[in-house]
């Protein structure tokens, strides 16, 4: 069972505009439970992909919030079309600031960076996550194949699938 543990660090500016360090649990608690990820094609299509003589898209790499609120894993749209995923559906995607929002919907690979946890996804939702720093989200259909410890007293997080 691949297991990730990871404690975040950063720094921020005081008062006084000096560059000073922020203590993990601030971090968790400004930022949110986040991880590297690297984001490519689905694996099936991928494959067909390569028997055809064709050559991937460089996978797509960034920041990843771990979210629960969320039912359906998103990857941001721009990363989409850099990888010239296919759109596979469009759903109605709800959300806490939104109760109506059409929304693309394509096969997707995840990657874990630093480790050799891998999860091939079907369907994942579309979303502008730019403005937010963030290349995809972690929703529950990736997380109801996993165990996560949220600490946020230390301000680490320990996934394990």
């Amino acid at each position: 069972m691949p297991i990730l543990h990871s404690q975040p660090n950063g720094q921020g500016v005081n008062k006084a505009g000096q560059v000073i360090a922020v203590p993990p649990p601030v971090l968790m608690q400004q930022i949110g439970p986040c991880l590297q990820v690297a984001i490519n094609i689905e694996k099936s299509i991928a494959d067909q992909l390569i028997q055809a003589g064709g050559r991937l898209p460089a996978p797509q790499q960034g920041i990843a919030l771990i979210d629960t609120g969320a039912s359906v894993s998103c990857i941001d749209e721009d990363a989409a079309k850099a990888l010239t995923l296919p759109i596979v559906d469009v759903v109605t995607m709800i959300s806490a600031s939104h109760s109506s929002v059409p929304a693309n919907v394509y096969p997707a690979h995840f990657q874990l960076v630093g480790t050799n946890i891998h999860i091939n996804l079907p369907r994942v939702m579309g979303a502008n996550l730019k403005p937010q720093k963030l290349i995809a989200l972690i929703g529950r259909d990736i997380l109801s194949r996993c165990t996560l410890f949220y600490n946020g007293l230390t301000g680490e997080i320990t996934l394990s699938m």
